[in-house]
């Protein structure tokens, strides 16, 4: 196996193990949460039944400002509070969210390629990044699409350096995969 290759696999891996052992740890302490502590009368105290138009705003909002709120927290919140039979809708939607979201700061990163702040940027912060996308490229999109790595940043950076549209469009649709996993294991954890 060449050097260059051995380099990417052992970049994917590291970046999907982080991404596996922070969905261990935030799926246990869920897990812990609703098994092992009386959360009825809390549940009843405060409400967690927002609108859902609020929610997906709030969630659009995150994750095109580098994802602030982990998406989990929001599937947690649709598998609790809203009938059991709509889990696929909201997890179909954060996705979808997600992925526009994600091409919205590709969109912005191609429109700051031609601007003095790109210039900026790229001398003292993207600089490091623009080397991994150039040395990585769709392995960088995928990564970032599975794993907690900030989407949303990664999408701007892949499209200020040029990456091509239809190229980052196709491996972009990971970020549907983590939705769907990450999705079915809330389910699993859920106490019914």
């Amino acid at each position: 196996m060449l050097r260059r290759n051995k380099v990417r696999l052992f970049f994917f891996f590291k970046n999907f193990l982080r991404g596996l052992l922070f969905f261990a740890v935030a799926l246990g302490f869920y897990k812990i949460t609703f098994s092992y502590l009386d959360l009825s009368s809390l549940k009843n105290q405060i409400t967690f039944d927002f609108p859902s138009f609020f929610v997906f705003l709030l969630f659009f909002t995150s994750e095109v400002v580098l994802g602030i709120i982990p998406p989990e927290l929001f599937m947690i919140w649709a598998i609790t509070s809203k009938p059991i039979e709509s889990y696929l809708f909201y997890v179909v939607m954060f996705s979808l969210l997600s992925y526009t979201a994600g091409f919205a700061a590709f969109l912005f990163g191609k429109y700051l390629h031609n601007t003095w702040l790109y210039d900026f940027m790229k001398r003292n912060i993207i600089g490091k990044y623009e080397r991994k996308i150039s040395a990585f490229g769709w392995l960088v999109i995928v990564v970032a699409a599975i794993t907690p790595l900030p989407f949303s940043a990664t999408c701007a950076v892949v499209g200020a350096v040029g990456f091509d549209r239809k190229k980052y469009l196709f491996y972009s649709l990971a970020r549907f995969l983590r939705y769907a996993i990450y999705g079915f294991f809330i389910w699993l954890a859920h106490p019914f």
